[in-house]
């Protein structure tokens, strides 16, 4: 078991490693077209993409405690925060694994069981990815792109078109949603939960991660135009980019991160407006963006931890 973890590991860093290569000597090969380009620091542009990055986070941690109320536990808004934002730290290890087990022991202190806080975990994903491929579809189901891309945009297309028919089954049908849950758990051999939801609970979760993604990707958009004086594409298709790119990069479970696929998707969505070696750029120059931007969330999440202690004296 621990060397096909490892084997898989391995696999994934090297897939992530051949792709960003690639995209980096794009860069490199094209330094002197780069060049040419009118780069700029906007910095009106800046400050909204901080803003609607920041509401985003702010919206997926509202999005684990609304599936927490589901079980009947409260949990304030810092500590959902702190929970989702640490744990969050394990997808830069290879399978999702580590983030199930940091979601878990975060949970347990705030007096979670650990049934609960792997069922939610199950959950977020339950609703996150079919309200992201719903509105990846609304954004760039009638959008140009590559030629090259038309044969996966439609596979990828049939897939998400399955994944929220079932999703929305599921999600009407009384009880669906438990039902499915504690299938998921008993394959996983884990105990089964009581999970019970009032349909206002579910609209909220569901209403709540389309806002969520929505927010990622203005918050995108704008790091675009703060960069570049003409980005070429509408805002719709530039927040869909990154809601596919980054979902895409997430599906990989054997690459840490997303890494270097959520690059070469996005570079592939933005090359037919801004060519392939800009493309390429705006994808790394993003992924140190994002990288920073969760650093800063992660230590913010850690310092909650100070508060914490400041309100029990």
């Amino acid at each position: 078991m621990q060397t096909r973890k490892f084997i898989r590991g391995l696999i994934g860093w090297a897939l992530a490693a051949v792709i960003l290569y690639i995209l980096f000597r794009t860069v490199v090969n094209n330094w002197d077209d780069l060049r040419a380009w009118q780069w700029q620091i906007h910095p009106g542009s800046v400050i909204l993409s901080v803003v609607f990055l920041t509401a985003a986070y702010i919206g997926a941690s509202l999005g684990w405690r609304t599936i927490i109320a589901g079980f009947g536990h409260r949990v304030k808004i810092r500590e959902a925060f702190r929970v989702v934002y640490l744990a969050q730290l394990g997808r830069y290890i290879p399978g999702k694994i580590w983030q199930v087990i940091g979601m878990v022991g975060l949970a347990r202190e705030l007096g979670i069981p650990s049934a609960v806080s792997l069922a939610s975990f199950v959950l977020v994903q339950a609703y996150a990815l079919p309200a992201a491929f719903l509105l990846i579809m609304v954004m760039l189901g009638s959008s140009d792109m590559l030629s090259s891309l038309i044969v996966y945009r439609d596979i990828f297309s049939v897939f998400m078109a399955v994944i929220l028919l079932v999703f929305l089954i599921l999600f009407f049908k009384p009880d669906g949603l438990s039902w499915a849950l504690n299938k998921m758990l008993r394959l996983l051999k884990k105990e089964p939960v009581d999970y019970h939801p009032s349909f206002y609970n579910r609209i909220s979760i569901l209403t709540i991660y389309l806002c969520t993604w929505a927010l990622f990707g203005f918050s995108f958009h704008f790091f675009l135009t703060a960069l570049v004086v003409d980005v070429n594409q509408t805002f719709w298709y530039s927040a869909g980019t990154y809601i596919a790119a980054y979902n895409i990069g997430y599906i990989a479970f054997f690459s840490p991160g997303g890494l270097g696929f959520r690059e070469g998707v996005m570079t592939a969505l933005l090359a037919p407006a801004l060519t392939q070696p800009m493309a390429a750029s705006l994808a790394l120059i993003n992924r140190v963006w994002i990288t920073i931007a969760e650093a800063i969330i992660s230590l913010i999440a850690l310092l909650t931890y100070k508060f914490k202690g400041r309100k029990e004296l």
